[in-house]
């Protein structure tokens, strides 16, 4: 798996997945904050936008994402994910407690029911169509003529074979913090609907007529210890 990282090589670790169709290099925009904040901030490319021979799931990626971290002697860190990259992230940190000291989620898919329902952004519902309709290299084709290279067509194709399948892998019932962040007025938002957990995680919820900026996320981060969360239940703020 191709990793980039940005920010302060000795910073704060934060484990950032981006939305669909991007790969780890879009973080470069965050760079200067990273480094302002003291994050070392760390963007996987999902397996299969690299590699077209691998099977996509949520498994794969969090595998490969410990590895990596491994690798670096990584052994505590958050978890950041915007827009399809939320339930990557979501997978990451609820199946690996030790870890994650908390999930941050912006404007996250929700489960499969919620999103094909709710969603209402016209280019994620001709997608949504194209993806039902078509073979895999018939949908990439088609992407391609809406002016995605095949490595991004292709990723967002197999994005989508694990966002809208079975999310049973996800640990619903762990005990680390869970923020979501989601707009009341982002109607053509390319996700929607946020993510909904049926389980005991602790959660907060900030919903509000403006999303938070990047920068916030990340302080946010950057200002939480690494020990328990105070998060118990749900709130709103609006």
């Amino acid at each position: 798996m191709q990793v980039f990282e940005y920010g302060a090589a000795e910073g704060t670790p934060v484990v950032f997945f981006m939305g669909t169709p991007q790969k780890g290099e879009s973080g470069a925009e965050f760079s200067p904050l990273a480094s302002e904040l003291g994050i070392r901030l760390i963007c996987p490319t999902r397996p299969w936008y690299n590699n077209v021979a691998v099977a996509p799931s949520f498994e794969l990626c969090t595998d490969a994402t410990l590895a990596y971290l491994k690798q670096h002697g990584i052994e505590r860190a958050f978890a950041l994910g915007g827009s399809g990259g939320g339930p990557f992230a979501l997978h990451l940190s609820t199946t690996n407690e030790a870890i994650f000291a908390a999930c941050y989620l912006l404007a996250s898919m929700g489960t499969p029911e919620i999103f094909v329902d709710k969603v209402t952004s016209l280019p994620t519902l001709q997608l949504l169509d194209l993806l039902s309709r078509n073979s895999n290299e018939h949908a990439i084709d088609q992407l391609g003529t809406w002016g995605l290279p095949q490595d991004l067509a292709h990723g967002a194709w197999s994005d989508f074979q694990v966002l809208l399948g079975d999310w049973s892998s996800i640990t619903y019932s762990a005990e680390i913090p869970v923020y979501i962040h989601h707009g009341k007025l982002m109607t053509t938002h390319l996700l929607k609907a946020f993510v909904l957990l049926p389980g005991s995680c602790p959660i907060a919820l900030f919903v509000s007529r403006r999303m938070p900026a990047m920068s916030y996320l990340l302080k946010m981060s950057h200002s939480q210890s690494y020990g328990q969360s105070s998060v118990k239940s749900c709130s709103t703020r609006s």
